[in-house]
């Protein structure tokens, strides 16, 4: 592989299995040997196909962190409503219930987008990808190397500058050889693209996804809504630097705003109905049993705010500005940046909307190729 004009700051690693539960027992051995070489890992997605061609993501790395998460926060809550032992029941209620849901329910990706990959993918097989601090493609490529049947690394550079390397594909191991029909059946193959782009000033990404307006999926926070309009980037995440560098990480679907506002309904229904059969039970009448429901209904209510907060802060947040401490170069002091997702190669979406005005771009893409799933940076 030819040297990137930018040194590397970011790997992407994907390492593709013909097996549905190869990556999940590969992942340990692999991410071992990754850190024995000093390398950081920052997010890791296992991802599988079962039989029936469907798509499932799993996340390893969050599944701790939600377990814990939700065992404090209705811990505390169980303290608060039935002492000591509503403390121990709640907790582990939490423990389970969060660590479940933040392992397999948190999906960047669409049910569309899901469905779409898995078709195009063999049946029984699995991948494992992870976002890497480190400057030695070659050396993240022969930890996933031994376990995979086909593994591939995109290196980033500080300036958005990107190459691949990969276990199979051409006698060197270097990536494709680039070629217009080689180009034709990766675009084909494209099953999903990553995009980053950065902006010049500190809020200039917020503002641009604002300016793209509801039409474009986007939401007040200025992410872009899963499930949006076909071809538009979903925003996973909006990374600001200030003029000293300070960075600030937000989550538009997954962040600390977005799950709070979603737990006010789910635990103020939950409150609510609760609240009613207490009521009832009570003998307190209707009216009796309605003040009870809506009072504990509130009170439940303003409680999802501060457990839901507390969730997307530390759990189903991908990865927070501290973690990005050591791929500082990639969003200098007074610039954004944003990374995205697209189903299929995604060309519109590349040169038209708020992606236009950015002042770099660099697309990772997902594809199909014979070994497996591989990537590809476009030349």
């Amino acid at each position: 592989m030819t040297s990137l004009a930018g040194d590397v700051r970011l790997c992407v690693l994907l390492a593709y299995f013909t097996g549905d539960k190869r990556a999940a027992k590969a992942r340990g051995a692999i991410s071992k040997r990754i850190r024995g070489h000093g390398d950081s890992i920052l997010d890791e997605i296992i991802v599988t196909v079962d039989p029936k061609r469907r798509l499932h993501l799993h996340y390893p790395r969050q599944g701790i962190a939600g377990a814990l998460t939700a065992a404090l926060t209705w811990g505390v809550f169980g303290l608060i409503t039935g002492g000591v032992q509503g403390l121990g029941v709640w907790a582990i209620l939490g423990a389970i219930c969060g660590g479940l849901f933040s392992y397999y329910s948190l999906s960047r990706l669409s049910k569309d987008q899901r469905k779409s990959i898995g078709q195009h993918l063999p049946a029984g097989s699995s991948a494992l990808t992870a976002w890497i601090q480190g400057s030695d493609p070659q050396r993240i490529l022969a930890a996933a190397a031994p376990s995979a049947a086909v593994a591939s690394v995109a290196a980033i550079g500080s300036d958005l500058s990107g190459q691949v390397v990969q276990t199979a594909d051409s006698p060197d191991g270097n990536g494709p050889a680039g070629s217009g029909a080689r180009q034709a059946d990766t675009l084909a193959a494209t099953q999903l693209s990553m995009i980053l782009v950065r902006f010049a000033g500190e809020h200039a990404a917020r503002q641009a996804l604002a300016a793209a307006g509801p039409a474009k999926g986007s939401t007040a926070k200025g992410g872009t809504a899963k499930g949006g309009p076909p071809g538009v980037p979903q925003v996973e995440l909006v990374i600001e630097a200030d003029e000293h560098g300070k960075r600030r990480v937000i989550d538009p679907t997954m962040g600390p705003a977005a799950v709070a506002k979603a737990d006010i309904v789910g635990w103020g229904g939950f409150g609510l109905v609760y609240g009613l059969i207490v009521g009832f039970a009570g003998n307190g009448g209707v009216l009796g049993a309605a003040e009870r429901g809506l009072v504990t209904g509130i009170a439940w209510g303003a409680f999802g705010i501060v457990a839901g907060a507390l969730f997307g802060l530390w759990s189903s947040r991908s990865v927070s500005a501290r973690r990005l401490k050591g791929i500082g170069p990639l969003v200098p002091p007074g610039s954004s940046m944003t990374l995205g997702w697209a189903a299929g190669s995604a060309p519109a979406a590349a040169v038209d909307g708020w992606l236009a005005s950015g002042s770099q771009r660099l697309l990772v893409r997902f594809a199909a190729g014979p070994h497996g799933l591989v990537l590809e940076v476009p030349g």
